[in-house]
């Protein structure tokens, strides 16, 4: 008997899995070809004559993307339409999933022609707006803070961002927190969580709904800047300084230029840079009695930025 096909709504795109994804929705839409499909397969150990290449990730002329994680898996990313995994744990173990929805993720998006950004978003008065900023800064911590509030969330981590019209992607409906989250989290106690990897004191709780499956045109993103006390205060950013910032936050950058050369990956930052209405620096205290006062600030500066 051959074994289950799982079928996954992702960034809008018709996911056809081999193995089980919680982090995603079941499609919906109407049934066809799907876009996108993982599957299970041998790999390589590596590609031949790489144009790129680090300890873990080889890009090759056609570009195809081999990515290695030692004593999790492999994945060959093909043509934005097919990934092929190869585990060495367990095919759904948390950790493959992990790499799978995360760096692979962002490879096929650069291969999709759509931009993955570090940076979880919220739908605030229809709109999407996205918290940008480095592992650690908080992007989670404020997307469940928002989802308990009773927003809707759009993605966690990454943020995907197509263009023509520049708009802003469902990503997954998952939300990763690591310990000192996790215990601040009221709302999480008592529910199903996973830990994300072997070792690591990050947890991940996939969610049935408060997360949107369609498209949202952009409002404003917001790149998060720790301080070591005052309040939470804004810095507007505009042309260079906006583009230079969201191009900082672009989720694999180096993977990005290794596939379509860096002039036409400053192109599609300069077009999603101008496409967002409004790019803020966000300053505060990391403190998770203060998160209301937080998003009480960030609502107030979206709605004043109309």
């Amino acid at each position: 008997m051959a074994d289950p096909v799982h079928d996954y709504a992702l960034c809008g795109w018709q996911v056809e899995s081999a193995i089980p994804l919680p982090e995603l929705p079941g499609w919906a839409g109407a049934e066809g070809a799907a876009e996108v499909a993982f599957v299970l397969g041998s790999l390589p150990d590596s590609l031949d004559a790489p144009v790129f290449a680090t300890p873990m990730l080889q890009i090759d002329r056609a570009g195809r993307a081999l990515y290695r994680i030692p004593a999790v898996a492999a994945f060959l990313v093909e043509g934005g339409t097919r990934v092929t995994i190869d585990p060495v744990l367990a095919p759904d173990a948390p950790d493959v999933r992990l790499f799978l929805l995360g760096s692979v993720f962002g490879l096929l998006c650069h291969q999709r022609r759509v931009l993955p950004v570090h940076a979880a978003a919220v739908d605030i008065d229809g709109e999407a707006v996205a918290f940008a900023g480095a592992s650690g800064a908080g992007k989670s911590t404020l997307a469940a803070a928002f989802r308990r509030r009773g927003f809707t969330l759009f993605a966690d981590d990454v943020t995907p961002i197509a263009f023509d019209p520049v708009r802003f992607l469902p990503g997954l409906r998952r939300i990763r927190l690591w310990s000192d989250s996790l215990a601040a989290a009221s709302d999480w106690q008592g529910q199903a969580i996973e830990r994300c990897r072997d070792g690591i004191e990050k947890f991940a709780r996939a969610f049935d709904d408060g997360f949107h499956t369609r498209p949202l045109a952009p409002r404003a993103i917001f790149h998060l800047r720790d301080q070591a006390e005052g309040d939470v205060s804004f810095r507007r950013l505009q042309g260079g300084a906006a583009m230079q910032q969201l191009c900082r936050q672009v989720y694999r950058w180096r993977s990005l230029v290794a596939f379509s050369g860096e002039s036409e990956a400053l192109t599609r930052v300069a077009r999603a840079a101008g496409a967002i209405p409004r790019h803020f620096e966000l300053s505060r205290k990391m403190d998770f009695d203060r998160l209301d006062d937080t998003i009480d600030a960030i609502v107030a500066t979206v709605r004043a930025s109309r």
